[in-house]
């Protein structure tokens, strides 16, 4: 009988563990998809790329948590919670530890485990935090501020000038797709000041050739919401070197005939994973710089000894036009 007796009071331990298990496993669903409810909540009227950037954080902060929450701690450092409404993921007594964990690289699932994040990615990731709870009605929960930094010099204007002239003559005399779309790409970046991201968001209908102007959407501050889209005039050759490029972009884009970007692919490549993507997708940020990389690298080379002409830098953001003061 005394087998028997064992045996009920070990399915009662199971029955209770099962029990226990299924409350935590349903509790840690639900703070996910309450996080995942915020995100979708704050990111309404913001940029794909600012999406992308609330998730990331938020799929960093479900990591702490599931790493971390309810541990015991070394010294006086209190320990970390378990997050049981929206509010709670936004106390300080979380969001501190959490950035010291995220800042230093020990939630990373991409990259080298470990590696300390720079100020731009924890600049990012304080502001989606803020972005975060003001949406869930919580006072700013984070403990502090990242620097800007100092403002890159802009490249003088002339051998910015020399640089987008010569673009232009190799555009004219070879009429490639890469030449076309480096000239392009360098009289907007240099006439309206667009940043990668702002590049990488133009569509075919931000156009108006008609009109003569283009309509960007600027990137949106540290926090708050996204600016308005602005509208400018364009000069008749930055215009000119759009023109040619929407003549060469449709033959690029016959394999992906619902890309809608203005800046594509010019030749086909990979996703990461080692799948073929054909011609005429859409450039993303880094897409963009390394165009840029490419057309200054041939700027230096054959501008090299003109009078007047410096070394172009590899940084997009040195092109553009020097901002007015505030």
């Amino acid at each position: 009988m005394g087998w028997r007796r064992a045996l009920g009071a070990n399915r009662r331990v199971a029955r209770t563990f099962r029990v226990w298990a299924c409350y935590f496993l349903s509790m840690s669903e639900s703070g996910i998809a309450t996080l995942d409810a915020l995100v979708a909540a704050a990111a309404v009227g913001r940029s794909p790329a600012r999406l992308r950037q609330l998730r990331w954080v938020a799929g960093e902060l479900s990591l702490f948590v599931a790493q971390y929450a309810d541990q015991p701690t070394e010294g006086e450092q209190p320990p970390v919670r378990r997050p049981r409404t929206v509010r709670d993921w936004f106390d300080r007594a979380l969001i501190g530890p959490f950035l010291a964990a995220a800042d230093a690289g020990t939630l990373r699932r991409r990259g080298a485990a470990g590696r300390p994040s720079g100020d731009a990615t924890r600049s990012v990731r304080r502001s989606c935090l803020r972005i975060l709870a003001r949406q869930a009605g919580v006072d700013d929960p984070v403990p502090d501020e990242i620097p800007r930094p100092a403002p890159l010099t802009r490249v003088d204007p002339v051998p910015a000038g020399m640089a987008l002239g010569h673009l232009s003559t190799r555009a004219d005399r070879t009429r490639s797709a890469g030449a076309v779309r480096a000239a392009a790409m360098a009289a907007v970046t240099r006439e309206l000041g667009l940043r990668t991201g702002e590049m990488a968001a133009l569509t075919l209908g931000d156009v108006d050739l008609a009109a003569g102007t283009l309509t960007w959407r600027p990137a949106a501050p540290r926090s708050g919401p996204s600016p308005e889209p602005r509208t400018a005039r364009l000069s008749r050759s930055t215009l000119a070197a759009l023109r040619d490029w929407l003549e060469v972009r449709p033959a690029l884009v016959t394999m992906a005939p619902r890309s809608k970007a203005l800046w594509v692919s010019i030749r086909g490549n990979h996703d990461g994973s080692g799948v073929r993507r054909p011609p005429g997708m859409p450039l993303r940020p880094n897409g963009i710089r390394r165009s840029h990389e490419r057309a200054v690298q041939d700027c230096n080379v054959n501008l090299a000894g003109e009078p007047g002409y410096e070394p172009l830098p590899r940084v997009p953001g040195r092109l553009r036009p020097e901002e007015p003061e505030a």
